[in-house]
């Protein structure tokens, strides 16, 4: 065999006849599971012959968070057995997952070993769709003689396809230069012997960008095979022989099937109850440490200003000294307005972990209040996007008492490149965030509520409350959502002595539903309407 080429993994798809086994196992394993499409960069389908051109494969094949997968090594030596158990479970380390080495018939993952010189695995929970007949997984040259280097190199990939991961260089991130003519002449050689057709599967085809968690494309990933500079255009690129988990590798399966729930939340100034400030900042310690500094975003929910002697007010709220484990929560007024209430919900997105979500925020624009996003990952259609108010600064427009604080932001002209953020203000500035993650993503959806969708009016029109439907609630498959975070997008309030407003919202255990509250009067102030928007999670 050539040296450049080590023996390489075919990445199993479950045959088109148990299909649709294959995706009932997956949602009743995982309820988070869904279904793609996913498809060739060239335009064709993910799949071998004519038959696959509508193969419809789950979003994920993931195991429930948290399983216990039973292995059962069908044959080897003792020494093999005992090389295999201990570099898969090297992925046990980061991901919320155990495997248990059994000699069930039953158990889910089932390994053979041979010298047929092919490896191979089903991908996550297409092993449940797979007869108890059969293996799930084939080391095909691991032996008595087999180095510890090549143990790993080999076991790690192939249990890494046992939980759900896919070869790194199909990645939607991927962008290698294949020469292919050059990669079909060498694939078409012993011991491969692959005609065109299971070239495109295992090395060319790509999944779909918007329905497939990926990271950034990692060349030291194990799930990346070397790749020879003579096989791609040019001969300039070229990747090594990765033998561990990467730094991404663990960062990535450790989201995936995460010990905790994802970093977002809420703060709140309660201590300046009883002594105005003109700023309140909490330390938020994440529940992981994250390889890189994570992009955060705020928006306010809560708030009771006094302000200055001219009727301005001003407050903003922002995360700063962001590191991999930790970052500053800051609710700051302006305009020597004072603080006597804040809080404000934050959501993290790690870049190259969190690939579902991107988020940012803007300030509006005095001279047309229409403010332009690009994304930096265009999407394949017009994303689901949430927009909260992260801050503002109103004065009063009559100069009295008769005028009103008034602004509102409003997402409109999503496209799958970007978005245009509308900003309306009755005299003063905005700032606010955005979310915007695919439609149909698994495990999280949208929606937005106001003071007019109220059933329930009480107390003077000082407290409204309601329930809002959540969008595409079929993401979290029968199960109500775990958290609502939710933040305000609007307020028209009474130019006074205070600006008090409150916003709060829960899940409905038995609807497709958020059930709201919104407050405001607080401190002798007139709220007329106020408007917010949340994300639900699962």
């Amino acid at each position: 065999m050539d040296p450049l080429f080590p023996k390489m993994c075919t990445q199993m798809p479950v045959p088109e006849g148990i299909r649709e086994l294959a995706e009932t196992a997956a949602i009743e394993e995982n309820h988070l599971n869904g279904h793609q499409r996913n498809l060739r960069e060239a335009g064709g389908a993910f799949g071998l012959g004519d038959a696959s051109l509508q193969l419809s494969l789950p979003n994920s094949t993931l195991w429930e968070n948290g399983r216990v997968l039973r292995v059962k090594i069908i044959n080897g030596t003792p020494h093999i057995k005992k090389k295999i158990q201990q570099y898969a479970n090297a992925w046990t380390d980061y991901a919320n997952l155990s495997f248990v080495f059994v000699s069930d018939n039953d158990a889910e993952i089932r390994v053979r070993v041979d010298n047929s010189g092919q490896s191979w695995s089903r991908v996550g929970t297409d092993c449940l769709a797979t007869p108890l007949s059969l293996p799930t997984m084939n080391l095909g040259w691991l032996n008595e003689t087999t180095s510890d280097e090549e143990f790993s190199r080999v076991v790690m990939h192939e249990f890494g396809h046992a939980i759900g991961c896919i070869h790194e260089h199909q990645s939607p991130a991927g962008g290698i230069p294949w020469d292919k003519p050059a990669v079909y002449e060498y694939y078409a050689r012993p011991p491969n012997s692959w005609p065109p057709a299971q070239v495109d599967i295992n090395i060319f085809d790509v999944y779909s960008r918007t329905t497939t968690q990926f990271s950034d494309f990692d060349p030291s990933s194990i799930m990346l095979y070397p790749i020879a500079a003579s096989l791609t255009i040019g001969h300039k690129y070229s990747t090594p022989w990765n033998t561990h988990l990467s730094e991404t590798d663990k960062a990535f399966i450790s989201e995936t099937y995460p010990h905790q729930k994802p970093d977002t939340g809420r703060f709140s100034t309660d201590e300046l109850k009883h002594k105005p400030a003109m700023s309140a900042t909490q330390r938020q310690v994440f529940s992981r440490v994250y390889p890189s500094e994570p992009d955060i975003v705020v928006g306010l929910s809560a708030l009771d200003l006094v302000p200055n002697p001219q009727m301005t007010v001003g407050v903003n709220c922002f995360a700063d000294k962001i590191t991999p484990s930790t970052a500053d929560m800051h609710i700051q007024t302006t305009s020597n307005a004072l603080l006597t209430f804040g809080a404000a919900t934050w959501f993290k997105a790690a870049p190259g972990i969190d690939t579902t979500f991107q988020v940012g925020s803007v300030d509006s624009d005095p001279t047309s209040g229409i403010v332009p996003v690009t994304f930096d990952r265009p999407y394949d259609q017009p994303p689901m996007v949430v927009v909260w108010l992260s801050g503002f600064e109103l004065t009063n427009p009559n100069n009295n008492n008769s005028g009103r604080w008034r602004v509102s932001v409003t997402a409109s002209d999503v496209t799958p490149q970007g978005l245009a953020l509308r900003f309306d203000t009755a005299a003063g500035t905005a700032t606010a965030s955005w979310i915007a993650f695919p439609r149909g993503s698994l495990g999280v959806a949208a929606g937005s509520f106001s003071t007019q969708d109220s059933t329930v009016n009480t107390n003077n029109n000082s407290s409204w409350s309601g329930k809002a439907p959540i969008l595409a609630p079929n993401v979290f498959r029968g199960r109500p959502p775990s958290q609502v975070l939710v933040a305000l997008n609007s307020l028209n309030v009474a130019v006074g002595d205070a600006l008090s407003v409150k916003v709060d919202a829960a899940v409905s255990p038995t609807e497709a539903a958020v059930g709201w509250t919104i407050e405001g009067g607080g401190n002798g102030g007139v709220l007329y309407s106020a408007g917010a928007s949340f994300v639900a999670l699962a």
